[in-house]
């Protein structure tokens, strides 16, 4: 037996005003028909499936959409588990129903894991958990971050090792996994991240939560990573989704194609400029300039061959910001207004004012002072 894993897909996500809900929809029926094509019937998503708690009503259909498709017309089961962003309570909603036609989703812990059994495989489905919720089933254990908490709850369950156990979770797991910055933190000062060792008991891991797709300690526990890239720092990351084959573990991996996606990309304003030397136009677009000074209206100029250019930086300026050293508050207080504007413009600059320049901005300094005493 096939079956395909993902996670992390976000339905309703904005990046910088501008909605990727069409996107999602594509890609989404775009899996139903590789799905179908290689006679693929079980699909599993370890979480994230909404970005927001409180979804919006069009992510909800897409979801509807989504789900009836592959139930009704490729008879696809789905096992699906909250992360995170979801709302355990709206995604939990007419579950027990909804089981019995193949489509299981667990958003609450419960004492004993749930699991799904097709033919000698079992897929527990463990949603994200938080210490707070273990706690409430074992009020007398201490439990101080997820580590302690999850390992408690996991020395409690008993598995069958007559069955092949498969386990789909959204959690942070294995301090060296690959962040990006679309990933909302778990908690405070790392105390989300779990040893890998907590699941060696079970034969597959199909991991939500972290959008870079990666294996983690072993090739048969991984993140598939989110469907498409949700932040520039993504942009290098290989999206893919997971195929596994229950006979023998093999895993392999296969790339969607989204008509837009983000991209980066580093030049000088006069080359981007030039019709020729972006091929794809409307992708969400992120520009590093070179050029060693700020070009006035630069993302307005740049936005009549980009539309969707979302953000513009300065190399130089970044590497200033860099090594740039900040003088004690007490000189600062010292300056007068002018020596102030000169630091100010040589911190920005890399470069001092020159002699026509300070005449400039001493005439303007005048100006404010007198219109400011006549107030």
């Amino acid at each position: 037996m096939k079956f395909v894993h993902i996670g992390d897909l976000h339905l309703g996500k904005v990046i910088h005003q501008y909605s990727l809900l069409d996107i999602q929809r594509e890609l989404l029926f775009e899996l139903l028909t590789y799905m179908d094509e290689q006679d693929i019937r079980l699909l599993v998503i370890a979480g994230d499936v909404y970005d927001r708690l409180i979804p919006s009503q069009e992510a909800v259909n897409l979801l509807d959409d989504f789900l009836s498709q592959a139930l009704l017309t490729y008879h696809i089961q789905v096992l699906m588990i909250s992360g995170n962003h979801d709302s355990r309570d709206r995604l939990h909603f007419a579950s027990s129903i909804l089981s019995k036609n193949g489509l299981h989703i667990e958003t609450y812990l419960k004492e004993n894991m749930a699991f799904v059994e097709y033919g000698k495989t079992r897929f527990y489905l463990l949603p994200f958990v938080k210490p707070s919720q273990v706690k409430v089933l074992y009020p007398d254990q201490d439990m101080h971050d997820y580590q302690s908490a999850l390992s408690f709850y996991l020395s409690k369950q008993s598995l069958d090792y007559d069955y092949q156990n498969i386990l789909v979770t959204h959690q942070f797991v294995g301090h060296s996994s690959v962040t990006s910055e679309s990933e909302v933190p778990l908690s405070v000062g790392g105390s989300e991240i779990i040893d890998a060792s907590l699941f060696d008991d079970f034969d597959y891991v199909a991991l939500g939560h972290l959008h870079a797709p990666q294996k983690v300690k072993r090739e048969t526990m991984r993140y598939s990573g989110s469907l498409m890239c949700y932040s520039f720092d993504e942009v290098n990351q290989k999206k893919s989704i997971v195929i596994v084959d229950t006979d023998d573990l093999s895993i392999t991996t296969h790339e969607l194609h989204p008509r837009q996606t983000l991209k980066k990309y580093q030049g000088t304003f006069a080359q981007f400029m030039q019709n020729d030397f972006i091929e794809k136009k409307d992708d969400f677009l992120a520009f590093e300039l070179l050029d060693e000074t700020i070009v006035p209206h630069a993302i307005e100029q740049l936005r009549v061959l980009y539309p969707h250019l979302l953000q513009i930086t300065y190399q130089y300026l970044m590497k200033h910001n860099q090594t740039s050293s900040f003088q004690p508050i007490q000189s600062i207080q010292q300056m007068d207004t002018l020596s102030l504007f000169e630091q100010f413009y040589q911190d920005v600059k890399s470069q001092k004012l020159n002699d026509l320049q300070k005449d400039v901005v001493k005439t303007l300094l005048e100006k404010a002072g007198e219109e400011s005493e006549n107030y």
